[in-house]
């Protein structure tokens, strides 16, 4: 068995016998050797049956039938436990990956140019079609906050093919429904490859994208800090600085506001300036380890660039979760802390203080 490709459903009868019918179609024009193993999450609308009758007629047909909605990631581990393949797939249910880039991307494999392939949004040639500038806004910076911990274009996608034996051995446990990050981390491999694909959003069905997956997807980043490239060491020094940036700040905006006269939105800008300015020369020092004179005015510039930057994506992130997800506002504006926090840390980590 050359390949065993596993598509989890929940939901999705409007599209599960044409993708079947599409996946037939690849692995007979290629002369794959494959098996399709369906996990259904006991759809509502009767997705599991709709895939037992396809068995009559697909005899590389599988399915797997699970009590309820556990999750994305968890039915593809599923679906590896089962596989007889020596090459593992995985792609979405909706008809957004192509299956037609099935057979270039198993060839990287077996050609030994890749250990793992990735069905990629952002590789030049690939993007994305039928997305709003919300879904867009999110899925950037899902991927800009991935890039702590891997150069892959497209850690996000729901779309790649990988050797067994890669993540022979291995303990996977990600939550949600993004599963390609946690094998980027976890999986043993030599090379990776990239082939651009054209995303076409679902045309029926819902998507299952929602405040619960963010909050998942959040939660499995503060999971993989030790795989942190920058360096877990840096990352927690740069949270402390930023800790102590907090208390100055509030004790600024205090003291100018009831002991100053100062008005209170003056107060917060003169707290903003003192705070960034004290974060620069900790992060300077001790976080990044630079001596205080090496270009001191010019990175001290970076510096509150980034740091303005940073406020932006907050209050963006703060708006698109409460206004957009409906979110309360305390949960959204935690989350976005979360968002700001590491997107901070990157700008000063590779503009900044660049070495």
């Amino acid at each position: 068995m050359r390949l065993s490709l596993i598509i989890p459903t929940y939901n999705e009868k409007e599209n599960i016998k044409a993708l079947v019918d599409r996946i037939e179609i690849e692995f007979k024009t290629n002369k794959i050797k494959g098996e399709l193993i369906i996990v259904d999450d006991n759809s509502p609308d009767g997705t599991g049956n709709i895939v037992e009758g396809l068995k009559q007629k697909h005899s590389f047909l599988k399915v797997i039938h699970r009590k309820g909605k556990l999750g994305l990631s968890s039915a593809v581990l599923e679906g590896f436990s089962m596989a007889k393949g020596e090459v593992l797939g995985v792609m979405d249910s909706d008809l957004s990956h192509p299956p037609e880039k099935l057979h270039q991307m198993l060839n990287l494999i077996e050609k030994k140019k890749a250990d793992l392939v990735i069905g990629s949004r952002h590789e030049k040639g690939g993007r994305i079609e039928g997305w709003g500038i919300k879904r867009k806004l999110l899925s950037k910076g899902a991927t800009l906050l991935a890039r702590v911990y891997t150069d892959v274009k497209d850690p996000m996608s729901g779309f790649f093919l990988i050797k067994k034996s890669c993540i022979r051995g291995k303990s996977f446990n990600p939550q949600g429904f993004k599963i390609l990050l946690e094998v980027l981390l976890k999986a043993d491999y030599r090379k990776i490859a990239e082939v651009p694909i054209v995303f076409v959003n679902r045309k029926k069905g819902k998507s299952k994208a929602g405040a619960k997956e963010i909050f998942y997807y959040l939660s499995n980043l503060l999971h993989y800090l030790p795989y942190m490239r920058a360096g877990l060491k840096e990352f927690i020094k740069f949270c402390l600085v930023g800790l102590t940036g907090t208390l100055i700040n509030l004790a600024v905006l205090y003291w100018f506001t009831e002991f100053l006269g100062v008005y209170y939105l003056v107060s917060a800008i003169f707290a903003f300036v003192i705070a960034a300015t004290s974060n620069y020369v900790l992060n300077k020092i001790w976080t990044f380890k630079e001596k205080m004179q090496h270009q001191i005015l010019p990175k001290y510039a970076k510096f509150f660039a980034v740091s303005v930057a940073a406020l932006g994506v907050n209050l963006l992130f703060l708006y698109i979760f409460t206004e957009f997800l409906s979110i309360h506002y305390l949960v959204s504006q935690a989350l976005a802390i979360i968002i700001s926090m590491i997107i901070n840390f990157l700008g000063n980590k590779w503009w900044t203080f660049k070495k």
